[in-house]
């Protein structure tokens, strides 16, 4: 009677786990297992969850520190918290948006690297970004609490999620400010920039005073001087379409045709044979970048963050440098895309895209964890005084700042003054959304013509936007290449898209 019972309970054992292994894995018709549904994240712990390899492809060059981090205490901790095995691989930055970045999504690598919303849309055109959709909700919860809905929405296409946003941070009227070194006008005897005159002034003044610096290291100030040039509220989508914002129409602007353009191609012209844009920019635009990092440059291009962004790099070289931001011509309200830095995706190809989620969950997810990955360990790589401010131990770049900026968790050093922090804390202030926020043009029907057209900016409306060549003896033959690569096609396209998203807004 003993042996019966036995058998029984074996028997009632081995149809119990057949029973529990089908329940959770569905069969298709032809006899595949399918891949179960999303870990519920809300009640899973990293020991129930199954081993995962994680590759993250980061731009630049990665510093020692991070590098050994990544095999330690940020290893561990995501290990700890998600049970996967991570990896950062550093690409350089020639190699984003194309490139290597390319190359590896077409040969079905599983990776995850960061994306802007142009990149996107070629990308899942391609089939080549996986689909986060099932697991917003459950794996990105905690960072949601953090990052805005619409930096989700900025990375949809087809109401499907392809790319999870990173950052919170101050992003209205990106670029269109003065970014003005201050210590350099209040020594000529200024004290503060709001027209294109007193601008040009600042430049003559410190220049007979400092003949060895360069006015602007840039070739594109489009956005920090279209108060002078237009009445419009001119916000681009790309190089060759631009919308005003102070108008509630659907139009959008082809940037090259306008009126718009002329006066500002004049504009650069002027500063290029002023001096004000360096004769090198022409031939050596990386040196522009670098020179102003060393404190050579007189203005820049500015955004809520840069002058305490941009200090952090010049005070090296020039240690009692300080940078402010001034709006030329009128007040007319910021445009805002979003508040996000950038935005990670997955590779199509990737075995667990949840997992994914899952650690850039991490990144947002509190301040322990956001300290971590941006600055490192507390009493190694920083520390903290009794008011919160921050001071590095190391120079090593982590995941950079720019990438993580939240405002929620984000931390500042002791020579950034509160009058600083407070401005920046209030840059979105009387902000409005850009009416284009959220929208994602999918150029599949067009990408011969937009790849033509890309090869026509480089070669003959880039310099005439820069002004290196003038705009009345060379526009024409531009124009004349740019409607031979397609560019009326492509603006019907991109017209009828964006009207057809706009009505449904």
């Amino acid at each position: 009677m003993k042996k019966k019972n036995v058998w029984l309970c074996l028997v009632l054992a081995v149809i119990l786990m057949i029973t529990a292994c089908s329940s959770n894995s569905k069969v298709s018709n032809n006899n595949k297992v399918e891949p179960t549904a999303p870990v519920n994240t809300e009640d899973a712990s990293s020991t129930e969850l199954a081993p995962a390899k994680l590759t993250i492809v980061l731009y630049g060059e990665g510093s020692n520190r991070m590098r050994e981090l990544a095999k330690s205490d940020i290893y561990d901790i995501v290990k700890s918290e998600i049970n996967a095995d991570l990896e950062f691989q550093f690409v350089p930055w020639t190699e984003y948006g194309g490139g290597k970045t390319d190359l590896m999504l077409s040969t079905g690598e599983d990776f995850a690297a960061i994306t802007d919303t142009n990149y996107t849309v070629k990308s899942v055109g391609k089939g080549l970004y996986a689909d986060l959709t099932p697991y917003v909700d459950s794996a990105a919860k905690d960072m949601k609490n953090y990052v805005d809905d619409i930096s989700f929405k900025a990375f949809q296409l087809n109401n499907k999620q392809y790319a999870i946003p990173i950052g919170n941070k101050p992003n209205s009227a990106e670029f269109y400010s003065i970014l003005a070194r201050q210590d350099l006008l209040e020594e000529v005897g200024m004290t503060s920039i709001s027209s294109l005159e007193e601008l040009e002034l600042f430049y003559d003044k410190v220049h007979e005073k400092h003949p060895e610096l360069i006015g602007y290291p840039g070739t594109d100030a489009r956005r920090m001087l279209s108060y002078e040039y237009t009445d419009k509220n001119l916000y681009w989508q790309n190089e060759f379409i631009a919308l005003d914002e102070s108008s509630s129409d659907d139009q959008i602007i082809s940037w090259f045709e306008s009126d718009e353009f002329k006066e500002y191609a004049t504009l650069m012209r002027h500063w290029y044979e002023k001096g004000i844009i360096p004769k090198y920019a022409a031939t050596n635009t990386p040196q522009l970048h670098s020179d102003w990092n060393a404190g050579k440059g007189m203005f820049w291009a500015g955004t809520a963050a840069r002058p305490f962004e941009g200090a952090a790099s010049i005070t090296q070289a020039v240690p009692d440098a300080k940078l402010k931001n001034y709006f030329l011509g009128d007040d007319r309200p910021k445009i805002s895309r979003g508040t996000y830095s950038s935005a990670f995706f997955v590779s199509a190809n990737a075995k667990d895209p949840e997992r994914y989620v899952m650690f850039f969950n991490l990144l947002q997810k509190n301040q322990e964890l956001y300290d971590l990955f941006t600055y490192g360990i507390e009493g190694t790589d920083f520390t903290l005084n009794d008011s919160g401010r921050l001071t590095r131990l190391t120079s090593d770049v982590l995941i950079d700042d720019w990438l993580m900026m939240n405002k929620n968790f984000m931390r500042f050093n002791d020579t950034i003054s509160d009058e600083l922090i407070a401005d920046y804390k209030v840059w979105d202030d009387g902000a409005i959304l850009s009416k284009a926020a959220g929208f994602n043009f999918d150029n599949t029907s067009v990408k011969n013509e937009e790849t033509k057209m890309n090869g026509v900016f480089t070669e003959y409306l880039a310099p005439i936007s820069s002004g290196f060549i003038d705009y009345d003896s060379n526009f024409s033959n531009a124009m004349e290449k740019l409607k031979a690569a397609g560019i009326d096609k492509y603006l019907a396209e991109y017209q009828k898209q964006f009207s057809k998203w706009y009505v449904a807004k």
